[in-house]
């Protein structure tokens, strides 16, 4: 069994294969239910690897202050930026630098980056899958709606997609639910939606649509600071 949190934004923690990886960790985003990564050391006090999609501030969030709070811990993203975050934390050591295409191999998971439509100043933006227990979960990062999810969905077959649905900066519901049908995932949980006025979005608009085009993937709308397990 494996165990996601979403704790608003684009930030989740990803339990699986015996791994907790916090995922674009803005861990103190308007919308978390932790207002300082005090509060979170106390729920988490053990945190094995940080992935980061790009570098833009609501994605990097606490990453440079969690590699220097949990000494184990190790970040992985796109060459320049695991390296560059690495060497902000103190951790020059705990990188795992990698690149777009095939699978970054660790003890029972194995982590690929996949391509993304957006911006980015140091390296490239990306999506992320993470497979570990035979399921494999898919982080679009933030992107515009990219031909290359039908691929991913093929090769990967990604239990969970999490998705941005606000718009401006990312998809919105209508590129979103067009992505589920690429991915064709069995759960998709919204996300990147509601921390800020300019990307509200309704979830329920967006999972009312999904049944109506995707009717085999069950929408999972979280509030922050909520489980699914699967």
């Amino acid at each position: 069994m494996a165990r996601l949190r979403w704790l608003g934004h684009a930030a989740f923690i990803l339990e699986i294969a015996g791994w907790r990886i916090a995922i674009d960790p803005w861990i103190t985003n308007p919308t978390s239910p932790y207002r300082s990564l005090d509060t979170f050391v106390k729920d988490y006090p053990e945190l094995d690897l940080i992935i980061v999609t790009h570098d833009h501030g609501d994605h990097v969030g606490d990453s440079v202050e969690i590699l220097k709070r949990y000494p184990k811990a190790k970040i992985a993203a796109l060459y320049e930026l695991a390296n560059h975050i690495a060497k902000e934390g103190g951790a020059p050591d705990r990188a795992i630098p990698a690149n777009i295409g095939g699978p970054v191999r660790l003890d029972g998971l194995e982590i690929v980056f996949t391509p993304a439509h957006h911006s980015s100043t140091i390296g490239d933006p990306s999506g992320v899958v993470v497979v570990g227990e035979d399921k494999a979960i898919y982080h679009a990062g933030d992107t515009g709606l990219l031909a290359e999810m039908q691929l991913i969905g093929e090769l990967y077959k990604p239990v969970v997609a999490l998705l941005p649905i606000g718009g401006h900066f990312t998809m919105g519901i209508k590129e979103a639910v067009k992505a589920v049908e690429l991915l064709r995932p069995k759960y998709v949980v919204p996300m990147h939606y509601g921390t800020f006025d300019v990307i509200k979005a309704d979830p329920n608009e967006f999972a009312k649509l999904v049944r109506e085009r995707v009717p085999e993937t069950q929408v999972i709308v979280l509030k922050p600071g909520e489980y699914f397990e699967f």
